[in-house]
């Protein structure tokens, strides 16, 4: 499934491409929500370290019951995974971006004759 989405996203690439004025105004596009998201990713995965690290660390000097301790744990841990993957969705974002942009230019450059117009996003 996501080999079909990163398909017709390269497809929708490509013709757009075709013209110069609408491939900039996609670059632009992108490298907007990239860095959007990338903002808020990585805060998100800052506070998930920083609650979860708390959480695992309070729930070692509790004196409650251990099911609510095990339960503290989990919750902790899972908090950590969470931020985990959001600091590895921040770093494969933009190269993800850049592939798939890439890839649309090279499909445009076959159908058009090996004459393209290279779309490098800098974000």
């Amino acid at each position: 499934m996501i080999f079909y989405l990163l398909m017709s996203i390269a497809t929708i690439t490509s013709v757009l491409a075709q013209s110069s004025n609408a491939a900039g105004q996609l670059t632009s596009a992108l490298c907007g929500i990239i860095k959007g998201v990338r903002t808020i990713v990585g805060v998100l995965a800052i506070c998930l370290f920083l609650v979860g690290g708390i959480l695992y660390a309070v729930a070692h000097f509790l004196p409650t019951s251990v099911d609510l301790r095990k339960s503290m744990m989990s919750w902790a841990t899972a908090m950590i995974t969470g931020g985990i993957i959001g600091l590895i969705i921040v770093i494969i974002a933009a190269p993800l971006v850049n592939l798939i942009i890439n890839f649309g230019t090279q499909v445009n450059a076959g159908v058009s004759g090996g004459i393209s117009s290279p779309i490098g996003i800098s974000c």
